[in-house]
């Protein structure tokens, strides 16, 4: 959707339309048009080490997860709020 926001900034569409047409904030539609304008295509890709950091190991959290799940009731899938695949 990013690149989806210049095409139309280049034709002259102004940030409120952009927004409008995309389904989007006109706030995110400014960030992403300042990032492209001040880096190019590398300025819309995603910036890595966004987020907290974890606080343990994936083996940690694996541990966890093994000794967890057999406690857990045998709730259904829709039950949880899940959507069935397919």
């Amino acid at each position: 959707m990013r690149a989806r926001m210049v095409e139309p900034s280049w034709a002259g569409l102004r940030v409120p339309a952009i927004a409008d047409e995309l389904g989007c904030g006109q706030k995110t539609v400014r960030r992403w048009l300042h990032r492209f304008n001040r880096c190019g295509l590398e300025g819309l890709e995603d910036l890595g080490g966004q987020g907290r950091k974890r606080r343990i190991t994936e083996a940690e959290r694996s541990k966890i997860i093994a000794l967890v799940k057999p406690l857990l009731p045998a709730v259904p899938a829709a039950d949880r709020g899940c959507q069935p695949d397919g």
